[in-house]
């Protein structure tokens, strides 16, 4: 998007002045804005300082850096509004703020690379969605408690899968709402935007792999739900255990569901196993660079998936290794042992 010094350097102004107009009290209770940073694969811009890029600013995230927590976000490829930047860039101050508040509600990662992506949980889970889309659009009261009742249902079945996506609604869902409420007060056609673009991705059923994803919108719209039935929603982050979710719906009594899969069309389910299945079988049989590992300390969650006693790993992984921090910025595949822990890793050979 920006390539040269001078032009990053403008960019950061003009969103650091986007974001100065906010009134951050109307996004979020006791919220506040973080120092943060544009970067490239070069440069890394912040308020004080123009640095060398370096491993250290990867992703679009919060990192804690000279010992405060700092936002981040990588603009090499990035071509969206500056309002719509700033919004993105308030997301990750608020998982800043999050994890300065000593926010425990975070998902367990781990558990997440081995979702089940079964026809019947899929299938319940976009019906079970829909009807929140509903409550919300058509102030449908009835299409709300039947939502519960589908995810109760659900859960009955699925608790890991449901451990697992409440924690990423309550931790992202939160921050993706906060990034709604950042662009109704800078540009209300962009928030229009936005919103078309979350209800868009909830009505389409091959957004729900990977889980990860499509639990951002679902939380977010769960805190819509909230505004447009004025639901409380009090509780402290760094005390609070519960789930966004048993906090906001907790005065609904689910009912019982009888549930049949619908016609929709899973077949891409199927070709997701498939796929993955392939890639870790091309890695693991051309000559791969062998890492043996202490400890996986960071992946990307929303390109890595666990087959069996793999892990793929489509864009990088950081790990342990002889008590060192070791990066591998590249597909890699992971071996779990007995212990359910990754040992090692299986880096893609270049000539792949």
């Amino acid at each position: 998007m920006k390539n040269n010094k001078k032009e990053l350097v403008e960019l950061f102004k003009e969103i650091d002045r986007k974001i100065t107009s906010l009134d951050f009290s109307g996004i979020y209770p006791d919220f506040s804005p973080y120092d943060f940073a544009l970067y490239n694969s070069k440069i890394v811009v912040m308020r004080d300082r123009v640095i060398a890029h370096d491993h250290r600013f990867t992703g679009n995230t919060a990192i804690i850096f000279e010992g405060k927590y700092l936002a981040i976000w990588n603009i090499e490829n990035i071509y969206v509004h500056f309002n719509v930047l700033a919004s993105k860039i308030v997301h990750e101050m608020f998982h800043a703020w999050q994890m300065d508040s000593k926010e425990i509600r975070f998902p367990n990662e781990f558990v997440g690379l081995g979702y089940l992506y079964e026809k019947y949980n899929i299938s319940l889970k976009y019906d079970e969605t829909r009807l929140l889309l509903k409550a919300y659009d058509e102030e449908d009261k009835e299409a709300l408690e039947k939502f519960v009742s589908y995810r109760e249902k659900r859960r009955s079945d699925y608790v890991n899968e449901l451990y697992y996506e409440e924690g990423i609604e309550t931790v992202e869902g939160m921050a993706r709402y906060v990034e709604l409420q950042v662009l109704k007060q800078l540009d209300v056609l962009e928030y229009q935007k936005a919103y078309d673009q979350l209800k868009n991705t909830i009505k389409n059923i091959r957004n729900y792999i990977p889980s990860r994803s499509i639990s951002y919108e679902i939380g977010a719209l769960m805190l819509l739900v909230k505004d447009k039935y004025g639901l409380n929603f009090v509780h402290k982050i760094g005390e609070e255990t519960k789930p966004i979710y048993q906090i906001l719906f907790t005065g609904i009594k689910p009912q019982p569901v009888f549930y049949e899969q619908t016609s929709l069309d899973l077949n891409f389910l199927v070709d997701y196993y498939e796929t993955i299945t392939n890639r870790i079988t091309t890695i693991l049989e051309s000559n791969p660079k062998v890492h043996l590992c202490e400890e996986v300390i960071g992946f990307d969650p929303l390109n890595s998936f666990r087959i069996g006693q793999y892990v793929h790993y489509r864009h990088f992984v950081m790990i342990l290794k002889n008590n060192r921090q070791v990066f591998i910025h590249n597909e890699s595949v992971g071996e779990i042992n007995v212990d359910n822990r990754v040992f090692v890793i299986y880096e893609k050979n270049g000539r792949l």
